[in-house]
C-alpha cells in the first residue's frame, strides 16, 4: 500500500489487501481495478461480499491449475456479482419466507429448461460438454441447488468452450479488446480476450449458464 492507498476507505484497502494477497505480484492496483472497487462501494455491496466473489475467483482458478499472478480484478467482477446476487436472496427469504422461495424456483425452472434446450441441439462430438450439462441438471434437481456446484460448472464449460475456439476466432477476440482498450495497456489482455471469445462461442452455440445468477 501506498500513501495514496492510506488516505482511502476501510472498504477499499482491505478489498486491495485481500486481492493483492491472493494474486501476489504486481502489487499495485491499476485504475481499473480502482474503479472496480469505487463501483462495488456505490452500489453499496457489502465487504464480505465483495471478499466472498474474490476467494471464489481464486479458488476457481486453483481448481483449474490456472496461475492467478497478472489477472486484474475485473476478473473477480462476476463471482462478486453473484455472491451479491445470493446474498440479496439470502436477506429476502429472511424477510418474506416461502414468497421469497418462488423467484428463486422461477429461475431454476427456466435453467433447466434452457439446458434441456441446449442438450437437444448438440451433435456427436459434444460428449464432454453434454456430460457438464447433464451435471448442471442433476444439480438444479436438488431441493436446494448448490450455487457453489452450479457456478463451478459454468467455469468448466467455459474452460471446454475455450479449447475448442479456433485461432482465427480468437484473433479476432484479441482485435475487439485491442480497439476496446485504445491503446491503453492491461495487465490482463489475455483475460479479457478468454471472456469475449467464450462469451460468443456460448451465444453463437446458444449454450447457457448453469449458475442461477444469470436467470
Amino acid at each position: 500500500m501506498d500513501a495514496e492507498d492510506s488516505r482511502r476507505s476501510g472498504y477499499y484497502q482491505s478489498i486491495a489487501r485481500a486481492f493483492l494477497e491472493r494474486r501476489g505480484a504486481p502489487f499495485l492496483l491499476s485504475p481499473k481495478d480502482q474503479a472496480a472497487i469505487a463501483g462495488w462501494e456505490e452500489r453499496k455491496i457489502p465487504l464480505r461480499v465483495v471478499l466472498e466473489g474474490i476467494g471464489r475467483t481464486f479458488d476457481g482458478l486453483k481448481s483449474r491449475g490456472r496461475v492467478p499472478k497478472g489477472i486484474s480484478l475485473a476478473f473477480c467482477e462476476r463471482p462478486v456479482d453473484a455472491a451479491f446476487a445470493q446474498h440479496r436472496d439470502r436477506i429476502a427469504g429472511s424477510r418474506s419466507g416461502e414468497a421469497a422461495a418462488r423467484p428463486r424456483a422461477d429461475k431454476r425452472d427456466k435453467a433447466r429448461r434452457e439446458i434441456e434446450k441446449a442438450l437437444r441441439g448438440l451433435g456427436p462430438g459434444d460428449g464432454d460438454l453434454a456430460r457438464l450439462l447433464g451435471t448442471a441438471l442433476e444439480a438444479l434437481a436438488a431441493p436446494k441447488p448448490d450455487d457453489a456446484a452450479l457456478e463451478r460448472i459454468d467455469a468448466a464449460v467455459e474452460d471446454l468452450l475455450w479449447a475448442g475456439i479456433p485461432a482465427e476466432a480468437r484473433s479476432a477476440a484479441e482485435a475487439e479488446v485491442r480497439r476496446e482498450l485504445r491503446g491503453r495497456r492491461s495487465k490482463d489482455t489475455e483475460g479479457m480476450v478468454r471472456r469475449k471469445a467464450v462469451q460468443a462461442a456460448r451465444a453463437g452455440r446458444r449454450i447457457p449458464h448453469a449458475s442461477l445468477y444469470y436467470y
